[in-house]
């Protein structure tokens, strides 16, 4: 029988069945499901409360948060429709306030203190939390939600245009935070998140600060919206990195290490290393000689690094900051008085790194004296690999008669001992 003939068995079930088999799926497969199907899609489709007050929209989260009934959805009215909550299998939910539009926009803090208490266990069945467009009216409730969820795994927070600061403090099950697009957001503040491993941010620069967070392996903190209006802090830029100092992977953009160095920051000097870190990766919105030699200068507080990923990222709407070199030149690196070649006979030697992708780069002088500097610096590198297609390596020029002619030679700018040998990424090298 074709795959087109045959019957939809599962679709002709009665409402209660496949509900109790959308149940125990999770809330993105439900999604997934109910796209394939009208039956299914049905029974996504919410159920409407009317609530008489914003201590009431307290009452009836914290209701679903105790409840094991699986998949269920709302919308919450007060007034008018503001709320969609979505309760998903194996503690999942969502709360998106998009639907309420607030004019003027105004600034409120997102407060999180979980005490424990023997009196009082918790009967939240909440690990996976999703906040969306929170907004002034429920900021305080949503706080006091999040307060009472000390089982909370995962927190996810986007899309809130007034939230101006987020302090949590004493969350023991937190192992996962991602906090995106808001866009006026000036500290994120964690304090003994013992057991904390991820942290993703995505926006403009925002302050961040971390006390008794042991255990952080990742960090992802992608700037690409800028300094989003506000001037640049040299402090608060060091501060932040030393307090991401002992994780093994980070995530940063080219901006925010090129600032440092135009400030006047000698890397090679700070009392802090990343003396763990084993995987970087750095998101450029443009490649420039500046931007090079900076980066060559930060890699000298990175000792361990195993993997670098260089993406440029100009069509996907990264900020392009530019900053003025200090009038104070004797502090800055030396790549600002010194040419190329005395600053890659200076740059650190990575003796651990063995990988480097890069990706978005269309090998121009700035972008292949790049590559050049990145082959000295790995005295171990094994590979190699440009936009996931090709694998370079250095050629002296005494064997260039011996490669092949399907390979692609550039001659390397500042050198003359050898050229790039630019390759399918089948061959091994």
């Amino acid at each position: 029988m074709l795959m087109a003939e045959k019957a939809d068995l599962i679709s002709r079930l009665p409402n209660e069945i496949l509900h109790h088999i959308m149940s125990r799926v999770s809330l993105k497969q439900a999604v997934q499901i109910s796209t394939l199907s009208t039956s299914w899609r049905s029974l996504m489709s919410p159920s409407r409360l009317s609530l008489s007050s914003k201590q009431e929209l307290k009452q009836i989260i914290q209701s679903l948060s105790e409840s094991a009934a699986g998949f269920q959805t709302f919308t919450l009215h007060l007034n008018a429709s503001f709320a969609v909550c979505t309760l998903g299998v194996n503690g999942e939910l969502h709360l998106d306030f998009s639907q309420h539009k607030q004019h003027p926009l105004s600034l409120f803090d997102l407060i999180v203190k979980q005490t424990s208490s023997l009196s009082r266990p918790t009967l939240s069945l909440i690990k996976t939390l999703h906040l969306r467009s929170i907004s002034c009216l429920v900021g305080e409730a949503v706080s006091d939600l999040c307060s009472s969820w000390s089982s909370i795994e995962s927190l996810k927070i986007e899309k809130c245009s007034g939230l101006q600061s987020i302090e949590i403090e004493s969350s023991e099950c937190l192992k996962n935070l991602e906090i995106s697009d808001c866009p006026n957001i000036a500290r994120i503040v964690l304090v003994s998140a013992h057991n904390l491993n991820s942290l993703s941010y995505k926006g403009a620069f925002t302050l961040v600060q971390l006390l008794n967070v042991p255990n952080l392996v990742r960090a992802a903190l992608d700037f690409r919206d800028g300094l989003g209006g506000n001037e640049f802090n040299c402090e608060d830029s060091l501060s932040l990195l030393s307090c991401v100092k002992d994780i093994e992977s980070l995530q940063l953009n080219s901006w925010l290490i090129e600032a440092l160095c135009c400030a006047g920051v000698i890397f090679s000097k700070l009392d802090f290393q990343f003396s763990r870190l084993k995987d970087l990766k750095v998101m450029c919105s443009q490649i420039s000689g500046k931007t090079r030699d900076s980066f060559s200068c930060f890699l000298h507080i990175t000792p361990a690094l195993e993997e670098l990923q260089l993406i440029r990222m100009e069509d996907e709407g990264l900020s392009c900051v530019e900053f003025p070199w200090s009038q104070h030149q004797s502090w800055h690196e030396p790549h600002l008085w010194k040419d190329y070649a005395t600053v890659k006979d200076e740059a650190c030697r990575l003796k651990d790194m063995k990988k480097v992708k890069m990706k978005g780069f269309s090998m121009e002088r700035d972008e292949l004296l790049w590559v050049d500097l990145l082959l000295h610096n790995g005295i171990n590198l094994r590979e190699m690999i440009v936009d996931d297609l090709w694998r370079v390596a250095r050629v002296p020029y005494t064997q260039l008669n011996c490669i092949k002619p399907q390979y692609l030679i550039i001659p390397c700018p500042h050198s003359h001992s050898y050229s790039l040998l630019i390759a399918d990424s089948t061959p091994k090298f």
